[in-house]
């Protein structure tokens, strides 16, 4: 019997999962365009990082939408810059956001909240699911994704908060835009239900956001300075029987008589 529950939950949450690829593609609010850049993005990053040794041991997902690059999960401190700049070097890349989780327990383990999780977000009426991409960690739970608009990105927060066990929610819910007219997404984190006002007691790391990597400017092809002309006498070689005439003086100012006929 013990076994029959969580045996349950996975079959749920697989189910929900091939539904959401099945039908996300229909559903989502990106250009079919789009989502192919996007997904080739992601999955050349992930593939990077695995060359990295980076995802071994460690949860680093990888999500993009428009061009903008989420890296959430945990890693070691020193390893987060590396993921970073891998991810800021891809072809298409916008602009990097990085979530990082600091360590944490919760009394309901990550599977579990993530399956009443998605059950809640199918469940909601007016929600269409398929949109969000969800990851939790010890209560605190991340939504990403591209809604349809405003009401809809409020109703995925109220419905990830009412889900027991939920301590924090930290949305990344994008609208739908012209790629061109894009801006870089801010994280939005308000409390689980039960929570009031107080922040979870581990928050997760801040939010950081970067810009993609720029071509390095082209070396300058201006000729170095020329040294100004110094005005050098020409020295006679030493065989030369040319003699050096001692530059004369000047006359001497008139005196007495001539200084007066002068003026």
């Amino acid at each position: 019997m013990r076994y029959i529950v969580p045996l349950l939950l996975l079959c749920c949450l697989m189910l929900s999962s091939g539904c959401a690829s099945l039908y996300g593609v229909y559903d989502d609010q990106r250009l079919s365009g789009t989502i192919s850049d996007d997904k080739e993005i992601s999955l050349g990053i992930k593939s990077d990082l695995m060359d990295a040794n980076l995802s071994q041991g460690w949860g680093i997902k990888v999500y993009c939408y428009y061009g903008h690059v989420f890296l959430v999960g945990e890693a070691p401190e020193k390893m987060r810059s590396q993921a970073i700049r891998i991810a800021r070097r891809h072809k298409g890349v916008r602009s990097v956001t990085s979530h990082w989780f600091t360590p944490a327990k919760s009394d309901t383990g990550d599977f579990v909240l993530a399956t009443k999780l998605r059950t809640e977000l199918i469940g909601t009426s007016g929600l269409s699911s398929t949109r969000i991409d969800t990851e939790v960690n010890a209560g605190r739970v991340v939504l990403l994704g591209v809604v349809k608009d405003e009401a809809e990105r409020k109703l995925a927060i109220r419905a990830a908060r009412q889900v027991e066990g939920v301590k924090q929610v930290i949305s990344y819910l994008m609208l739908p835009q012209k790629q061109a007219d894009m801006p870089v997404p801010k994280g939005q984190v308000v409390p689980g239900a039960g929570q009031g006002t107080q922040p979870a007691a581990t928050p997760a790391a801040a939010p950081s956001t970067e810009p993609a990597a720029t071509p390095a400017a082209a070396p300058s092809t201006e000729p170095a300075a020329q040294p100004a002309a110094q005005n050098v006498p020409t020295m006679p070689p030493a065989n030369s029987s040319h003699k050096l005439t001692p530059p004369t003086a000047p006359p001497p100012p008139p005196v007495g008589d001539e200084a007066a006929g002068a003026v």
